[in-house]
């Protein structure tokens, strides 16, 4: 990708009080610019919706790009768990797992850093105490709440390979591990189980992360 390119890289394209369209990669193709651009949820700033836009290269930056974005966040409806608790703590597992990944992926690249024992120690410090605050977050949830954990969203499968839905989807095995009342949810987890692996089967060659 040439600078040209990277700088359209995060610019938002649209937003509204409950979307942010931004471009997330662009590439040109024989005289072409794909745009591709990510709706994120503005409550949690999870992954939502994603589509493409198609234009001259030679006219990057143009409105056409701007028109998109809002003619399509506009037709999105408030998604159903806006800003509800359980909805907080399953994005935040999913940023935490991100983060942790990227640390791992990136620890190869650290080796000059002095004292690399005391970095990676003050990084799982710091991870675990994001955990705290997670486990504490999610046994303050009502039984409501506590219940929609374990209830898949059309949203969420419909945007199943992108990574911080794909850990949300994912994280609940990790989650109800944690909840301090598991009998009282173990229906509802059960059945949310058999969605997974029934979503799984059929959508087998879409998915690709993994618990």
């Amino acid at each position: 990708m040439n600078k040209l390119e990277n700088k359209f890289i995060g610019l938002c394209l649209a937003k509204n009080n409950y979307f942010a369209a931004t471009i997330y990669r662009l590439e040109e193709v024989e005289g072409y610019a794909n745009v591709y651009v990510m709706v994120n949820r503005k409550d949690t700033w999870e992954s939502y919706k994603s589509f493409s836009i198609q234009s001259m290269f030679s006219n990057l930056g143009r409105k056409q790009w701007y028109e998109a974005a809002e003619k399509f966040i506009a037709q999105l409806e408030k998604p159903e768990d806006w800003k509800k608790p359980h909805r907080f703590c399953l994005a935040r597992y999913a940023r935490q797992m991100i983060a942790d990944n990227i640390f791992h992926k990136n620890l190869a690249y650290f080796r000059e850093v002095d004292n690399i024992t005391r970095y990676i120690w003050h990084y799982n410090m710091d991870s675990r105490s994001q955990e705290v605050i997670l486990i504490r977050n999610l046994n303050l949830l009502s039984a409501e709440e506590t219940k929609q954990l374990f209830i898949l969203k059309e949203w969420e499968k419909q945007a199943s390979s992108y990574q911080d839905i794909n850990n949300a989807l994912y994280g609940r095995r990790y989650l109800y591990k944690r909840i301090y009342n598991k009998n009282k949810f173990k229906d509802y987890y059960e059945k949310y189980s058999n969605e997974l692996r029934n979503f799984i089967a059929e959508n087998k060659d879409n998915i690709i992360g993994k618990s």
